[in-house]
């Protein structure tokens, strides 16, 4: 017979969702049960963090937030880069599970091929922060994610509200030039958008092709879609890394007008980047629903360095911080631990000024720059 610890009792509470933040305060007797673990985490001294990418600025902001955190923190840092490819990313998450770190943090490429390592991390003793892209099981102390499937709900809605604007009624041909579904964020973004334009406007066509996350492909799908639709009315990216290629096919073919001209084609996206908040300002850009990549690494860490590395499990329930400019978020039971999910918001000409959006972070206080290229 095999009887279950009160820590591991406690946490299949958790993750049932039977103890929330009120349950925690019941339970004194079960945070005082520090495991083996928390005395082995917290005497370590260095963050380990694992890319997908650094060819985007989106994941350069998240490496750069996980540098200074660690810094601010008094941590070392040591970080690797799969570029793009999920074998070479289970290779580094080997690697780092081998060097012993405080914690390991990481955005995954592949949303289901990483979870065997979380197991393993576990066994090691090492807490395991998501962020941008959660898993799909697995033991993952703190996830820190988006709601993906809302944010295409809303840019579908919006691109419906900005269609009837333009012909009159919700109707007209739109490009959804979608990323890689490997990645359960995009692919959230994908259904999202898609399903909520294909239920309730029978009067709109999607068409949906994949860009795969390649600057060249999303150059080439935009070029290809608006030869083959001269009278595109739309074109809806799930992420700002891509708006560039999609500003420079419609610039080539002589298709980019700005936003009030009668030819202007209806241009939606999602990450509320420094990007966006330029083309919003300009008048490029019809609509931006914001993610947070500073807050994502931010409250990881926060919420690993509080409970994990104490060996104590995340709370469930609400979370409010003021700093972030959408303030309120809960943490709920996900399919690999605790997740929160942060809530999507428009960028606007009217609240594209404020200080606390991510965007405004980096450029304002941090000095980095995207390129439009």
């Amino acid at each position: 017979m095999f009887t279950s610890s009160p820590e591991a009792s406690r946490r299949d509470l958790l993750r049932s969702g039977a103890l929330g933040l009120t349950g925690l305060a019941a339970a004194p007797l079960l945070n005082a049960c520090s495991s083996g673990s928390a005395g082995a985490a917290a005497g370590r001294k260095t963050l380990a963090w694992e890319t997908g990418y650094l060819s985007f600025f989106f994941f350069v902001v998240l490496q750069e937030t996980a540098k200074r955190e660690s810094k601010r923190r008094g941590l070392g840092f040591v970080g690797k880069n799969a570029n793009g490819d999920s074998s070479a990313q289970v290779n580094d998450w080997n690697s780092l599970i081998l060097q012993q770190p405080r914690y390991l943090i990481s955005d995954a490429l592949d949303s289901e091929v990483l979870v065997p390592l979380t197991r393993k991390a576990d066994t090691k003793k090492i807490p395991v922060g998501m962020v941008d892209t959660p898993l799909t099981g697995g033991e993952v102390d703190i996830s820190v994610t988006f709601d993906n499937r809302q944010s295409g709900v809303m840019a579908a809605e919006k691109t419906a509200e900005l269609l009837k604007a333009k012909n009159g009624s919700p109707r007209g041909t739109v490009l959804n030039a979608y990323g890689s579904l490997t990645a359960v964020a995009l692919r959230q973004r994908k259904e999202g958008f898609e399903q909520t334009i294909q239920s309730k406007y029978p009067d709109i066509k999607v068409v949906s092709r994949p860009q795969n996350n390649d600057h060249a492909q999303a150059l080439s799908v935009v070029n290809t879609t608006l030869r083959e639709y001269p009278d595109l009315d739309a074109i809806h990216l799930p992420t700002d890394i891509f708006l560039p290629d999609a500003k420079k096919a419609m610039q080539s073919q002589n298709r980019f007008f700005k936003v009030g001209d009668k030819k202007h084609i209806v241009l939606t996206s999602i990450d509320g980047s420094p990007n966006a908040h330029e083309w919003i300002r300009a008048g490029d850009l019809d609509a931006d629903i914001a993610q947070d990549p500073v807050a994502y690494v931010q409250i990881c860490i926060e919420m690993l360095e509080k409970y994990s590395v104490k060996g104590k499990d995340v709370p469930l329930g609400p979370y409010q911080n003021k700093k972030y400019f959408w303030e309120n978020a809960a943490i709920a039971k996900g399919p690999s631990g605790p997740i929160m999910t942060i809530p999507p918001y428009f960028v606007t000409k009217d609240n594209s000024q404020d200080p606390r959006h991510w965007a405004n972070i980096v450029t304002d206080q941090w000095g980095l720059k995207e390129t439009q290229s």
